[in-house]
């Protein structure tokens, strides 16, 4: 049965390889005006991308911390493919660390808002872990997606969790792999350091320094 269920969803999903454009505009994927106006302020904790909207145009400026006792993501890293490898993302336990300058699409299906960004963002990159070869359960990665969407006030109907549970496992493998570099850590592996803002960040324009981190208690 999970054979069958496994080549449905796969003849359903092939077409869609290369067709990512025309698959924005079909599930009516939209970064909202609010969303874009705050991601182009300074104060802003992530930057808005126009060029790349609506696909991956949405940036951290800092880095973002986790703690869930309801989820244990085991010890690893994810270094970026490229040299120098910096770290993006550091699970340690229960928690959760987002270096900055991450790039995410938000939701990827309608309209995101402002309530959808953590939400969306602590998703996409435990699905981008997930791919990669990180010791994580998609089921753990979309109940707490769940979770988020409760604590910050997002829309998740039942309809649309169920369409995230049957389909994201597999629309996750599409695209490209070898973007995130697995690393398995241990308790006593000292976290990376937080890379600090700067006042001349070619990436996201900022024009004064501001905390380096920020946190969301899980």
């Amino acid at each position: 049965m999970r054979l069958l269920r496994a080549c449905v969803l796969l003849l359903c999903t092939v077409p869609l390889i290369g067709c990512m454009g025309v698959l924005d505009v079909t599930l009516h994927k939209q970064i909202s005006p609010k969303v874009q106006q705050a991601g182009l302020q300074e104060q802003s904790w992530y930057t808005y991308l126009p060029q790349c909207s609506p696909g991956f145009c949405l940036r951290t400026r800092h880095a973002i911390v986790w703690r869930d006792n309801n989820l244990d993501l085991g010890y690893w890293r994810g270094l970026h493919p490229q040299p120098p490898h910096r770290v993006l993302v550091e699970a340690r336990g229960n928690t959760l660390i987002l270096h900055r300058r991450y790039v995410w699409d938000g939701n990827s299906v309608g309209v995101t808002e402002s309530a959808d960004l953590m939400p969306s963002l602590r998703h996409d990159i435990l699905y981008h872990a997930l791919k990669e070869g990180a010791p994580l359960s998609r089921k753990d990665i979309d109940r707490a997606y769940r979770a988020d969407c409760k604590r910050y006030g997002a829309s998740l109907n039942r309809l649309r969790y169920a369409g995230l549970r049957l389909f994201g496992g597999v629309f996750n493998r599409l695209g490209q792999h070898g973007t995130l570099i697995i690393q398995p850590t241990t308790p006593r592996t000292p976290p990376a350091p937080l890379e600090p803002d700067r006042f001349d960040d070619p990436y996201d324009n900022l024009k004064s320094p501001s905390r380096h981190a920020r946190k969301t208690a899980g």
